[in-house]
């Protein structure tokens, strides 16, 4: 009888480990994060007062949790707000003269670390720092060092994306947290061979 009662009890501590080990498995995986930046430059006053410029776009993410590393895209539209239609330019509402233009920003492998509110930050260091286009073709401020933090909350544990980055890229996008919104995160299907 007590054979018996072994026998099941290994049994079940043999499915407990499974489950366990599948579990690690799973959280060991790929996610990929996507949303949009909503945001608005601070104004300079170097070399001369501009912006605050608009910023908007679609942005995503691949976060690999076994490396601890992670892949960023964005492509953002500037141009100039209302703001500064309203203070510097004039009032003149055309927009032609408001300076529009693209940015394609990406950073690879670059390092995650875990947030103590449950979020993370993606860190380009200075071997990983992030290439920025403007209209296509670099930009004078690439590369540049970028901090990516994801956080969230206790309804939604990751809903809040902000870019903050160091120089030479603040001298364009300022110094700032560029805030965005997160509006899915996937986990990533290994592809069959």
């Amino acid at each position: 009888m007590k054979k018996k009662y072994l026998w099941l009890g290994a049994q079940i501590a043999l499915l407990i480990l499974a489950a366990n080990f599948g579990a690690l498995a799973q959280d060991q995986g790929i996610e990929v994060f996507s949303g949009v930046i909503n945001a608005y430059s601070p104004q300079t006053t170097t070399p001369t007062a501009i912006g605050p410029y608009e910023v908007r776009g679609p942005w995503s993410l691949k976060l690999n949790k076994a490396t601890g590393k992670a892949n960023f895209s964005a492509a953002l539209n500037m141009e100039l707000s209302d703001g500064w239609v309203l203070t510097l330019g004039g009032g003149n509402f055309d927009p032609s003269g408001r300076g529009a233009h693209t940015h394609h920003i990406k950073l690879v492998d670059a390092d995650v670390t875990w947030l103590a509110t449950g979020g993370f930050e993606v860190n380009a260091a200075m071997t990983q720092m992030a290439t920025i286009t403007l209209n296509g073709s670099p930009a004078p401020v690439s590369p540049s060092p970028l901090v990516i933090e994801i956080t969230g909350g206790t309804s939604v544990k990751y809903s809040n994306i902000t870019l903050t980055f160091g120089t030479p890229g603040s001298n364009h996008f300022g110094t700032e947290p560029l805030p965005g919104v997160v509006r899915s995160v996937k986990k990533e299907c290994e592809k069959q061979r």
